[in-house]
Parts: C-alpha cells; structure tokens; sequence
C-alpha cells in the first residue's frame, strides 16, 4: 500500500501518532469512508474499454469512481467486495493522454485520490522471468508495458526494428503516486551496449523517456530498472514503447488565451519541427500542448497561458545595443533561447518613475534546463536589481520585483547561470503590474496529509463543513460564492464572502430524501460589484508523492469532489448562547450531540472557523457515552463587535469507519465590554501574612445590579476573597491571604475575572487587570545587633587599682628588707 494515502500511516511519518479513544460500534448498519489504496491497471488507452481491480478497504458500499476530469464513464459494477471493487470502465477517444486523479465514491464517503494515466497505445503486462537479456520479454512497437520493479530488480523487453525508425521511451514511474521509484530506461542493441538512455527529466523530474533513430535493421532491448537498484512491491511503471518524437519544450513556451500561436517542438538533440496551435479561452495557466500535426507525444509540454502580447527576442541581442525592443504597455511576455554556451539576451522597454515591476521567469518550470538569471539594468548598463533562484516550486527559475527609480530606458539581461546554452534552453520572462487575482483553498488539516477532510461528504438530512483560507491580490470587496453542479438535494449555505475575510467556513447541507450521488464541482467566486471582473477560483495543492517532510511531487486541483452519503448515527448542535462574548472576555460554547440508537462512540469535534479576535482549542471530544462538550472562545480586546456564524464538525468511528456531521450555523456576537482596568500595581506580602491588591476601574457601558470580581492565577494556598462592584464603581478591592504553605515568589500573569449580570439572569464574563503580580515574600529573620550595641553590652574588665603613696619611713624600711 502507498503511505502517501494512507492517513494513519502518513501521521506515524511525521512523527506522530494520534489516538481516538473511540468506543466500537458493535452492530452498526454506518460505514465509514472507504480506503483506495490502488488500481489495477494503472492506467488504459483512450478510446478503450478497460477492467479495473480497485483494491483498498470499506468498498462494500461502493457506487462509482469518480474521475476529477471529463472522458470517463463506468459502464458496469461487476463485482463488489469489502477489499476489492472490479468495474469496467469507458476512457473516451478525447481523453487527455496523462494523469486523472481517481477516488472511490461509496455510500458512506469519498476515498482519498490515486493517479490514473491515459496513454495513447494498449496495455501489455511485463510477465516474469524477464531479468535478463536472455530472458527478455517480446513486444512490439506502440504498445504500454505494466509492471513493477522489485529490489535490484531489471525488466528487459525484445523489440524488432529497422534502420531509420523511431524507437522512443517513456516512463510513468514517480508520476504514478506509490512512492519514491526513480526509474532508470534504455534502449540496447545485441551486444548490451547502450545506444540511448533516460533517468531523470526537467520536466517529468524522476521520470525519464529518451527518443533514438535505429541506426540497422535487427533486435534491440529495452531496459526498465530503479536508477538505484532499488524496488519494492509498490515500484509500479507505466512504460510506453512508441514511434513519436519526444519534445523536451516549446518556443515560444506562452501565448494568449484564446488565440491562434504559432510553436516550434525542440527535442533534446535540437530538431523541431512547427505548427500553429490553437489555445483553449479556458486553458489554465500551465496549459498542456500536444503536437497535431503529427503523431503526438504521451505527454504535452507545458505552456504558460496568460492574456499579455508575446514578445519575441531578435538575435543579435547578447548587447544593450542590440537589445529587443519590447512595446509600450503594462505587461509583457519576454521569450527566447539561450541558444549556446556563454549567450547572453537583452530586451529594451520604457519605463516610468514609480512603477512597481513584478519580474517572474519560467524556465524549468516549463521544462527548459535553463538555470535562469534575470537583471534589470539602466541605460547604463548598470545593474539595478535581479536574481537567480526564486521561482517556488521550481526554484532555479527566477522572481522578483523591482521599483523604477526615474523615466527612460531599462533593460532585462537574461542568462544561464553556469554560462550553460543549447537548442532547448527555452525561456519566458513576465513583468509589469501584478495581475489581479482572488483564490480559496483549505489549510493541511493534518499533519503531512493534504489530503485528509478534502472532499465534501454530506449525509442525507446532515451537513458537512470545511474552511478555506482566502488569498487576494489587487482585488478587494464582497464576493459571493457559486457551486454549479451540486448533487440533486445538497446546497452550499455559505454564500457571502465579506471583504475583510481571510477565511471563512464553507457548509454544505443536504436534505434526508436527497439520493445518493456525487460530482465535481467547480468553486467559484463573483464580486457584488458589476465593475470588478476578477472571478476567484479553488486553488487545491495535493501531495501526490511525499514521505514525511519531504515533498517530491504535488498538484492543484480546481474542483471540489462532492457526495451525498448515507446519514450518519449522530447530530449536532450549538446552543444558542445566552448573552454576548465581549472584548477581553471569555464564553463556554456548548456543543449538544444527538445519538441514534445503539451509537455510543466518542464524537471528535472540530471547531471550523472563528472570526479575527477571537481563539479556541481547535478540537473537544464528546466522550463515549456523553452527549455534550464545550469549547472556551477567548476575545481579545480589540475584537469587533458583530454577529459570526459558527459552525462545528463532528468525526466518529462507527466501527467500521470514519464518518461526519456538522451542525448549522449558529450566530455568536460579540459585542465591546462593560469595564476594563489596567494590571495592578505589584503587591508584597510575607508568608502567613495579609495584603491587599487593588484593580482602577474604568466603566465603559453601565450595567444594572452588582458584578462578582475574582482574582485568577493563583494556587489553592493563596486565599483571595472575591468582591462586588457596580457601574459606579471606581476600583475594587482584594484581601490576599497567605499562609506557610504559600510558595515564595512572584505569582505573574494573575488578572480578575468579573462576571456581569445580563438581563438580571445571566452574566457575561469579563477579563480585567491582566498580566497582574503578587510577590510572596519568605517570612524575615531578627536582624543581628550591630557590633558597637554588642560591645556596649558586655561588662567592662575592673581598671588596675592606683599605686598606694608611702611615707618616708614606710620606704626606708622596705628598702632595707630588700637588701637582706
């Protein structure tokens, strides 16, 4: 099975796992979304009628296949299983050759999508042994062999041909979206030698394909193998063995809209040949061209679509005085060719002071080898600004933009940054105002999975909902959101997109006695204003190869799938909140769930979208056997005021699946609070001692009654008695009580929480004095005394006493003992 698409799998990738405590359902008639982990084969021949296995899980309700593009019809069911679906299915001969994404539609849900390629000739299946030229399996020219390349395993395959006939390869390896397989091909004449190989492409990437004129007549081989011997089960290839010549780009590689162009195919070794081509009005911006003038290619060669004039370079251009002139106008397409090595191209244009450029070069993206380099230079010749990688996806391709410092002429240098040239080193280079553009598409709902909750499931008598983020570009106002298309029954809700929105929940709702069915459905957006001519468009990334973090092929779909489901066991419903959530206050969202019978399980619940201002956990979970959760919406106080509808999603395993359900709308207001304060001023007090904290008020709406204040942050061991104000009142007061067991240090981030009464029964809750401190300080010590107090305080040593005065005769007497 291909991680990529399997939810479950693509979490433990990124690293994380996530479990759902949810309670087995066990005897439940609700399926859940079905799994398509392949198809066999993986592709058919346009204009055929091709058997397709579809292997993956929860198939046993299965209904269709739903094909993201037209040219497809499914004849019949033919056999339906729990892990298998065999059907037979109709490819139309105007079928684009290429890649169609493909999901499985059952009663219960939309699977994620799988590639599903159209070729040009029938399939043939490689058939084992075949690991050696001895062993080569026979074919014939324009056929497309199916297969898969194990580990440091080689298929060869035994074609005859004749000296001056086309032998071209093409492979559908990483394209097909199983996984990283880089496959290498090659022809082989009898000796082994390699007469012309393939491994990667500028614009298939990974996949190859190579083209070679048989230079005898005899038997040559035709090798298939991962480039680094590599392979596994899921290593499928498509490989389509042909007569056509194989383009690698066209020149010039842009045109309008609508409009006859007149395009030369080059191939890798600089032959080409031409035709006028005739682009669609409703060609997307990377269109795919296919040659009409003779036997075209499996695959087109992109060309950018876009309504600016082409501007052809004349050579000599590789000097400013020599530059191409470039007509006067707000935008322009530069197109040329770096046509050898060390080759430089000027184009000369007149610019005004103050313009804002938008400079954007497409080299790889349309599959040249030019490694771009672009500058704007002055009269002079001097370098003004430029670059050399910023393309995005194909980031060798350069972008950016550049303000005109006076009038007069400037010039586009364009160039190879290795100094590289040749016959394909196509280029276009877009610049002027940048268009203006408006476009929605839902954020990754998970972590690296695109395409997990993209689909619109809606069950009978039940809603589905998701959010777009919305992306705009010179375009402003009121735009207005249309499905055309949607199943019989089903209808989008969402129908305003308000000018200052950057996204916005989309709800779609069908009634209980809508059938069964599915589409693809075109989201569009039109402005309220007639003048305004933008219309916005789905703009959908998927991942179609990736592991983990890395990304190594995606695409952008424009169409939403959609279906309408069996009901699912649950229901559910915001209640109606009783008063406003004011700026910088706080409100309990209650979520009510209504259960079938017998359905117990634990519901996920997401909450969609909430207006600038205002946050929440992104997801509560109802418990098994409960019936309600709530959300806590947070406003910060700049939050508008207005009314916001709000809707939640629920996600259940019935035991045999995933399934959804989303409420209705529901309107919450928010609406500018009652009082507010500024933090307190730092508070001190020791352990087991009391203070006080005191918060200024400002009323900024009265109210009726007496609100409760609270102080909120600190731990049980710190006793804060609540208190009452009014709207007269100018501050309000707090007794902090502590005690031994109060921890020493400052208590941060405390603010009060005020709960206004509302219609003398209800109260609204407010946040004031946030970012408030108490410091707790360790109970003081006693001070030692100062050492001068301490030697006051010690008694005093007796002073020797004063020498006795003696008389004469006493003298003379002690002087005689002495003698003796």
């Amino acid at each position: 099975m291909n991680k990529k698409f399997s939810h479950s799998t693509v979490r433990r990738l990124g690293g994380v796992v996530t479990l759902l405590a949810l309670t087995v359902l066990e005897s439940s008639g609700f399926a859940g979304y079905p799994v398509l982990s392949a198809t066999a084969p993986r592709g058919a021949q346009r204009g055929s009628e091709v058997k397709i296995k579809v292997t993956g899980d929860k198939l046993a309700d299965f209904q269709t296949l739903m094909f993201l593009s037209p040219g497809f019809t499914v004849k019949s069911v033919d056999k339906v299983e729990e892990k298998a679906v065999e059907c037979t299915v109709v490819v139309a001969p105007e079928a684009r050759t290429g890649n169609h994404l493909v999901r499985v539609v059952t009663k219960s849900g939309i699977s994620h999508g799988r590639q599903f390629f159209v070729g040009n000739y029938p399939n043939r299946d490689e058939v084992e042994p075949n690991n050696d030229l001895s062993l080569a399996q026979p074919i014939t020219i324009n056929q497309t062999l199916e297969g898969v390349i194990q580990s440091e395993d080689v298929d060869y395959f035994k074609v005859t041909a004749k000296k001056g006939q086309r032998l071209t390869l093409e492979a559908e390896g990483l394209r097909l979206g199983y996984g990283t397989f880089d496959p290498y091909v090659a022809i082989l004449d009898k000796d082994r030698f390699e007469k012309v190989s393939s491994d990667d492409t500028i614009l298939h990437r990974q996949d190859g394909y190579c083209s070679w004129t048989v230079d005898e007549d005899g038997e040559y081989f035709i090798m298939m193998r991962d480039s680094s011997y590599r392979g596994n089960g899921a290593a499928f290839y498509r490989l389509h063995v042909g007569g056509y010549r194989r383009p690698e780009v066209v020149y010039p590689a842009g045109g309008r809209p609508g409009q006859k162009t007149k395009v030369r195919f080059i191939e890798k070794d600089g032959s080409s040949f031409e035709e006028e081509s005739v682009i669609p009005a409703d060609a997307p911006e990377f269109h795919m061209l296919f040659a009409t003038s003779q036997e075209a290619a499996v695959s087109g060669n992109l060309f950018r679509v876009v309504d600016v004039e082409n501007t052809l370079e004349t050579e000599p251009n590789d000097a400013l005085a020599q530059a191409s002139a470039v007509s006067p106008g707000d935008r322009a397409a530069l197109n040329g060719i770096i046509e050898k090595a060390g080759d430089v191209d000027f184009f000369k244009l007149t610019l005004k002071k103050g313009q804002k450029l938008l400079v954007q070069g497409f080299g790889q993206a349309l599959g040249s080898p030019l490694d771009m380099v672009v500058n704007v230079q002055n009269a002079k010749g001097g370098n003004i600004t430029g670059n050399d990688d910023g393309g995005g996806t194909r980031r060798l391709d350069s972008r950016f933009s550049v303000d005109i410092p006076a009038d007069g002429d400037y010039y586009v240098r364009v160039a190879d940054h290795l100094e590289r040239g040749g016959a394909n080193f196509v280029y276009r280079v877009e610049l002027g105002t940048a268009p203006k553009e408006l476009y929605v598409s839902s954020p990754q709902f998970t972590i690296n999975d695109t395409h997990y909750r993209q689909f619109i499931a809606v069950p009978k008598g039940g809603r589905y909902a998701t959010l777009v983020n919305v992306t705009r570009a010179g375009v402003s106002g009121d735009f207005t959101f249309e499905a055309p298309g949607l199943p019989a029954g089903m209808k989008l809700l969402t129908d305003n997109l308000p000018k200052d929105y950057t996204s916005i929940p989309l709800l779609f709702e069908c009634t209980a006695d809508a059938a069964i069915g599915s589409a693809t459905v075109p989201l569009t957006l039109k402005s309220v204003d007639p003048a305004q001519n933008v219309v916005g468009r789905l703009r959908q990334p998927f991942d179609v190869v990736r592991e983990g973090n890395v990304i190594y092929l995606t695409e952008t779909h424009d169409k939403l799938p959609v279906a309408v489901v069996e009901e699912v066991p649950f229901s559910l419903e915001i209640q109606t909140p009783p008063v406003p959530l004011v700026a910088g206050g706080v409100m309990n969202l209650k979520v009510v769930a209504k259960r079938k019978e017998g359905f117990n399980a634990a519901i996920r619940l997401f909450m969609i979208w909430k207006p600038s201002g205002v946050s929440s956990l992104g997801e509560v979970t109802i418990p098994a056997d409960a019936n309600e959760a709530v959300f806590v919406l947070d406003a910060k106080k700049d939050v508008p005021a207005g009314k916001w509808k709000f809707t939640v999603m629920g996600e259940a395993d019935t035991g045999k699946g995933r399934v959804y359900n989303a409420s209705p709308f529901h309107e919450v207001e928010t609406a500018p609070a009652y009082v507010t304060a500024p933090a307190m001023s730092l508070a001190v007090v020791e352990q087991g001692k009391e203070t006080t904290m005191v918060a200024k008020l400002e009323t900024l709406k009265p109210f009726e009654g007496e609100a409760v204040a609270q102080v909120v942050g600190v731990p049980d061991t710190i006793v804060i008695e609540p208190n009452k104000i009014t709207k007269d009142s100018k501050e309000v007061t707090f007794q902090v009580k502590t005690t031994a067991k109060s921890p020493v240090g400052k208590q941060a981030n405390l603010f009060v929480s005020v709960e206004i009464p509302v219609n003398g029964s209800t109260t609204t809750t407010h946040r004031i004095a946030v970012g408030s401190t108490l410091r707790i300080d360790a109970v003081r010590k006693a001070a030692p005394a100062a050492p001068e107090k301490i030697a006051a305080a010690k008694p005093k040593e007796a002073a020797p006493a004063a020498p006795k005065v003696l008389s004469r005769l006493e003298q003379l007497r002690q002087e005689a003992a002495a003698a003796k």
